[in-house]
Formats: structure tokens, C-alpha cells, sequence
């Protein structure tokens, strides 16, 4: 459902499928996320890895979700931005530049909410405004961050989505064959990515949290 701001009326904004009025000063601003990963090796096309469904026995480093694909009773959040993160180290796990770079051009990135369409496209598409910045001297390394690390500049969606605990939400980042490149003269073997490191990836749903500790 889309909420629009009421105007003369700071903090408050009307769902335009209810009627119901929302204060945001019963809110705090925080993410919603989850955690996947993927294994060193060739990729095999049409691979799938799904956020927010298999939350067991991760812990909050890795997702802040304590409900299978929904919020907890009682949870409300206005999204207004999503991202996408491959995280640059888990445990001594250390992604190469060109893996991260394989995984945001390769991978398609889908968002859905009660299995409608919230967003999608390649994963290059969703920065999180989240990521380090500067240089590194490390053997192989570099520090890699899609666009530009810095909230202000993670670009928003145009209509901010209200979540609770009645929604579904699901993410998908899949990897998807190119045969129409094959058939016009690219190499089998470098259609699909391959990775020299296992890497963990997170997806967030940025906005307004409301919950029991938001008062």
C-alpha cells in the first residue's frame, strides 16, 4: 500500500488503500534485513538465493527478521529505499573486487510483498548507502561498494510502502543464463560467473520502524 504525506500536517501521512492516518512519531529510523550466501565455484544459471524465508539459527549480525518472510506482531515499517550488500568480509572470508563486481552485473535482484512486485532489476540497482570507503594495500583486495556510500545519496522509492506483520515479503537474487549472448558469440564458460571466495550477501529494507521499544 502507498502512503502519501498530508499536507500541514508534519509527520503524518494518509494510506491511500485504508484511509487510516499514520504518525511517524511513534517510529524510529532503522532497516529491516537478511542474510544469504553463496558458495565459491561456477555458478549454475537460474540459481536462486531468498532473503527473509530461511531465518534459522542465524543470529542479528546477519538478520534482524525472527519470522519466516514477516514482520513481528505488532511490527510496522515504512519502507522507503532498498538495498543490496555484498558484505566485504565474514569471518576471514574476504570477496575479491572482481567477485563483488561478478555478483552486482550478474545478479537480478526481486522484491516482492504478499508476491506482488515492489521492485527489481540487477543488483547494481539497489545501493544501500551502506559500505567503506577510502584505499587498502591488501594482497587482492580493495574496497568495493555499489555507488556511493552514503545514505543521502542511496537513491528512494517513489512510493514509500507500509509493512506489518500481515505482509509477506520475499527477495530473490537469481543469476539467470544469457543465451541470446551465447548465440551471438560469447564463450559457454564466461556466460555465468564463477567465484574464487564464498561471499554473504544482505538485503535491507530502509525506512521508518515502528515497535514496541520505538516509544
Amino acid at each position: 500500500m502507498a502512503l502519501r504525506p498530508i499536507k500541514g500536517e508534519p509527520g503524518k501521512f494518509l494510506d491511500t488503500v485504508s484511509g487510516e492516518v499514520l504518525d511517524i512519531s511513534d517510529y524510529r529510523e532503522d532497516d529491516k534485513y537478511d542474510t544469504t550466501f553463496i558458495a565459491a565455484g561456477a555458478v549454475v544459471a537460474g540459481t536462486q538465493l531468498i532473503f527473509f524465508r530461511d531465518i534459522q539459527n542465524k543470529r542479528e549480525i546477519d538478520t534482524n527478521f525472527t519470522q519466516v518472510s514477516r514482520l513481528s506482531a505488532g511490527e510496522e515499517v515504512i519502507v522507503d529505499r532498498v538495498g543490496f550488500t555484498v558484505r566485504n568480509a565474514t569471518g576471514n572470508l574476504l570477496p575479491t573486487p572482481s567477485d563483488i563486481k561478478k555478483v552486482t552485473e550478474n545478479g537480478f535482484l526481486d522484491v516482492r510483498v504478499n508476491r506482488l512486485l515492489l521492485i527489481q532489476g540487477p543488483a547494481i540497482k539497489f545501493p544501500s548507502g551502506y559500505g567503506l570507503a577510502g584505499n587498502t594495500v591488501e594482497t587482492g583486495q580493495g574496497i568495493v561498494s555499489i555507488g556511493v556510500p552514503s545514505t543521502a545519496a542511496a537513491s528512494r522509492l517513489l512510493k514509500t510502502q507500509l509493512l506489518t506483520s500481515q505482509h509477506e515479503v520475499e527477495a530473490t537474487l537469481t543469476f539467470h543464463p544469457r543465451p541470446w549472448a551465447v548465440a551471438a558469440g560469447l564463450a559457454l564458460a564466461d556466460s555465468m560467473p564463477t567465484f574464487d571466495t564464498s561471499m554473504f550477501f544482505t538485503t535491507w529494507l530502509h525506512g521508518m520502524v515502528k515497535a514496541a521499544v520505538s516509544k
